[in-house]
């Protein structure tokens, strides 16, 4: 093999081999009776943000675009564009998957290894142009998913959701194998170019039965594909899978496998692209589908966790709708909503974190689990921490899409592309959907700011417990992150040219 292909992937050498180093450097320092058994999970999230860094670092400096075992794996611009925002995305949440590690008491170094198996595979995903390939990795990304989601062993609703996420996806698995077989059967091959060459020629009419079975595989992989991003109606699992895994998991559920997927999902898309516009139409259907479901299920949420779910399910199916336009400004619209989304979910997760800890310094009065956060748990916010209040107002303004926020510009920008490709009854019906999704996201505003609390007599004797500020991580990190959410808004061309550079570096149009 060239030397010069394998220095294309030596950032993930160098980050396997630092996950292998890690796994066997702290398996003998805990077993070591010299320090009496330490626990040791800061110093594993210590070295987990070291090797990122340092995977960050060759990134940047990695000039070499190549193709491994006959385009089995690509490191082209945009992949390693792609790979670089990823790597700081998760720079930026580890301080808060930290934060509900520690608070929900799991205290096994093994977990920081499991994810960053995981964050391996999402790197290898962004390279993948085969679908046996993409298979593998994808399997490997969801094994981690599924210890990660059953990790806290002695909660009955952690295994429940670790079971339910291990059925579905190995259903799901089987669905995207029959689609890979029915692909290959037809044409032959399953790497993304030769797919695309064969695809240029039009099929002879006389075999309509086998343009059926492709059109049938490409469907099967693209219902797995809308599987793990939780769209509508292959969003069954998620929002039992989120509730009932530890906090840390679904935070790492909820960011990290959307840049993945959907940058698989281009590639694919690139593809197909002969083929692509005889299943357009499924996409607007599937993307306002998600809107449907994700708004009207979000209303009649009590607990701020399975709001943040449907939620979440809402801005997929912009997502997804932006996926549906195969054109430049369709795919930088949904890297722009991405960018948008990403920041906004740091963000949100990060405060139900901090209220996840302050609820806990209280329930350890009498209780030593953390309860459910409810909605009413917000009631009058504003009294006892003004700046995070403020950065709610942001952040769920910002996914209602009001102005000045950049989830204003992102929706514009993807119902622009459906009006530019002449979809003016989809991009109507999104904005009417959307309509109704602002009534809960205002709704948090109203509890937050104008909502009386009701106190009891166990809150007078420890309402100072909630009278709490930021640590400076905190405040560094909340600080950042709502400011990008404005500057997006104001100076979005950033952020565009960024989405575009990544696009254009994917797929030639």
């Amino acid at each position: 093999m060239d030397s010069i292909v394998l220095k294309s992937f030596f950032p993930e050498i160098f980050f396997s081999l630092g996950i292998f180093l890690q796994l066997i450097f702290n398996a003998r320092l805990i077993n070591t009776l010299k320090y009496n058994f330490p626990v040791i999970d800061r110093e594993v999230f210590i070295q987990t943000v070291f090797i990122l860094f340092c995977v960050l670092i060759l990134l940047f400096n990695l000039k070499i675009e190549a193709h491994l075992s006959n385009f089995l794996f690509v490191n082209d611009s945009g992949g390693c564009t792609a790979k670089l925002l990823f790597i700081i995305t998760c720079l930026l949440t580890l301080p808060v998957i930290f934060r509900s590690f520690v608070l929900q008491k799991l205290n096994f170094f093994e977990y920081y290894i499991i994810l960053s198996l995981a964050l391996f595979a999402s790197l290898l995903l962004f390279s993948v142009f085969d679908l046996i390939s993409g298979y593998l990795v994808i399997e490997m990304q969801a094994l981690a998913f599924y210890v990660l989601a059953s990790y806290k062993r002695n909660s009955s609703f952690s295994t429940e959701a670790g079971l339910k996420y291990f059925i579905s996806g190995s259903f799901i698995s089987g669905i995207f194998l029959l689609g890979c077989s029915l692909i290959y059967g037809s044409l032959g091959t399953l790497n993304f170019n030769d797919l695309s060459l064969l695809l240029s020629f039009k099929l002879d009419d006389s075999l309509e039965n086998l343009n059926f079975i492709l059109i049938l595989g490409i469907l099967l992989v693209v219902f797995t594909l809308l599987f793990k991003i939780s769209a509508a109606p292959f969003h069954f699992w998620s929002p039992d899978v989120y509730d009932g895994s530890p906090l840390a998991t679904t935070i790492v559920f909820s960011i990290f496998p959307k840049l993945v997927i959907f940058t698989f999902f281009v590639r694919w898309i690139s593809a197909i692209s002969n083929v692509y516009f005889e299943i357009k139409f499924i996409f607007i259907f599937i993307g306002l589908l998600s809107l449907i479901f994700g708004t009207f299920f979000a209303i009649k949420q009590k607990r701020l966790k399975r709001l943040i779910v449907f939620s979440s399910i809402v801005q997929v199916g912009f997502m997804i709708s932006a996926l549906a336009q195969y054109s430049i400004d369709g795919m930088v619209a949904l890297y722009y909503f991405l960018f948008v989304y990403i920041l906004s979910s740091i963000l949100i997760w990060n405060n139900v974190a901090l209220l996840y800890t302050f609820c806990n310094v209280t329930n350890k009065f009498y209780k030593e689990n953390i309860r459910s956060v409810f909605l009413s748990s917000l009631s009058n916010m504003s009294k006892t921490n003004k700046t995070w209040a403020f950065s709610f107002v942001i952040v769920f303004f910002s996914l209602a899409g009001i102005p000045p926020f950049g989830g204003f510009l992102a929706k514009a920008l993807v119902l622009f592309s459906l009006i530019g490709s002449n979809e003016v009854v989809a991009a109507g019906l999104m904005m009417l959907i959307s309509l109704v999704s602002v009534f809960y996201y205002v709704r948090i505003i109203k509890l937050v700011y104008f909502e009386p609390k009701k106190v009891t007599l166990f809150d007078e004797r420890f309402q100072t417990s909630f009278e709490t500020t930021y640590l400076n991580l905190d405040c560094t990190i909340i600080a950042f992150i709502m400011s990008l959410l404005i500057l997006a808004f104001f100076n979005p061309t950033i952020f565009l040219l960024l989405g575009q550079y990544i696009v254009l570096g994917l797929f030639g149009f």
